[in-house]
């Protein structure tokens, strides 16, 4: 009899210890066996509460992992929390960044009781952004449930549903960074938030495109201020003439000199397409492949290759992706928009930008729920942030760069 009850005890134990388990094999991480989560009855096999509240408690766990591989998947993003300048807000209107347009003039030489200078300062002032929101929808039908019953089945599923909804991030905010948008093929055009596919009137975060404008004297507000109408409003640019190697190396290097005049540092990123990253690449002798060696740097940015896939031009890590646009006679790639003729390369001073993000919507994952009018149950990853800058002037776009014409 008292074995009996010793059994029975043991059974009880282990079986508030299935769940823990699934969600460990699940998620990697193994502390979750050492959580107790009663189970009454029999496993689930139908889309019951007991279900929902096993795919909620899952994906909530995945939701760290989650959250770091949909920001890794951006190069320029994972940089910029490398280098510090990643914040959350909570909440607000907009995203504040404060700049400083003018120098303090009451800086000065002085001995002794010589006269100190008090004249009240401007020259700071902020710029504003706006949020923008992303989502990604997981759906798990009635139909995948009954063909997935199971517990371990069920978490395979969502693991797979889960993999899907993270690359599809991935690539909507790296597009929406990257690439932009234009409304049609126009020389030197101006760049574009995306917009929803189902709300054309939501705007996704501004594109490097319109931070770094290929046109620095257009007419158009970037954070509430139009570099038309404030000259230090304005980022480098320069439309690219070279038709050898070193032609090639001469104008990215005068580029990086003018987006590094004053104070603010210098562009420690570069970002171009592929074909202009190759151009300089092969510029290179074997004597000059500048690699880059600080392994925080690699594990960030690095590619299939390691190291082999980074380059130093200067101070700065040269990397490339596949939907730079084409800012010289505007062709982009993700709406196949224009022909590709010419290369672009961005010089970004990671100084000068912020990556913000809502302290409550950073990637967050919400419990899985049934539509009114669907047989399945439905959860969303969310986003709210923005990419703003603060000193445009530091940055700079190298435009027009030939693709067949350069020889050594």
């Amino acid at each position: 009899m008292k074995a009996l009850r010793w059994l029975r005890t043991v059974n009880t134990v282990l079986s508030h210890h299935l769940v823990g388990f699934g969600l460990a094999v699940a998620t990697g991480d193994w502390w979750w066996v050492l959580l107790p989560v009663p189970i009454f009855g029999q496993i689930p096999s139908s889309l019951t509460d007991d279900y929902g509240a096993l795919l909620t408690t899952t994906l909530r766990a995945m939701q760290p992992r989650l959250h770091d591989n949909i920001t890794r998947g951006n190069k320029f993003l994972s940089y910029l929390r490398l280098r510090g300048r990643w914040r959350t807000q909570d909440g607000g209107e907009r995203v504040q960044i404060a700049l400083m347009h003018a120098q303090n003039n009451t800086a000065d030489i002085y001995a002794g009781y010589g006269t100190l200078d008090t004249t009240p300062q401007d020259g700071i002032t902020s710029a504003f952004y706006d949020w923008a929101q992303i989502s990604v929808s997981i759906a798990i039908s009635r139909k995948e449930a009954r063909q997935n019953s199971g517990r371990s089945r069920a978490l395979n599923l969502l693991e797979a549903k889960t993999k899907q909804a993270q690359v599809s991030a991935q690539e909507l905010l790296n597009n929406c960074i990257v690439a932009g948008r234009i409304t049609a093929s126009a020389n030197v055009g101006r760049f574009f938030a995306r917009v929803g596919r189902l709300d054309s009137g939501a705007s996704g975060p501004l594109p490097l495109g319109a931070l770094i404008d290929a046109l620095p004297t257009r007419s158009v507000a970037i954070g509430n201020i139009n570099g038309n109408t404030y000259s230090f409003w304005r980022n480098r640019q320069t439309d690219s003439s070279a038709t050898t190697y070193r032609g090639l190396i001469q104008e990215m290097t005068t580029m990086y000199n003018d987006c590094s005049r004053g104070a603010g540092g210098f562009p420690d990123l570069l970002l171009g397409d592929q074909n202009s990253w190759e151009r300089y690449f092969n510029a290179l002798s074997n004597q000059e492949r500048y690699i880059v060696t600080d392994k925080r740097v690699l594990d960030v940015l690095g590619g299939p290759n390691g190291s082999d896939d980074l380059l130093k031009f200067r101070g700065a890590v040269f990397i490339w992706d596949e939907v730079v646009p084409d800012t010289e006679t505007n062709a982009e790639v993700v709406d196949a928009i224009g022909t590709f003729t010419l290369g672009t390369i961005f010089f970004i001073n990671s100084e000068s930008f912020e990556y913000v993000v809502d302290s409550e919507t950073d990637f967050i994952t919400t419990p899985f729920l049934r539509p009114e009018n669907q047989d399945a149950r439905v959860a969303q990853i969310l986003w709210m942030g923005c990419v703003g800058v603060n000193q445009r002037r530091k940055n700079g776009q190298l435009q027009g760069i030939a693709y067949s014409s350069i020889s050594s």
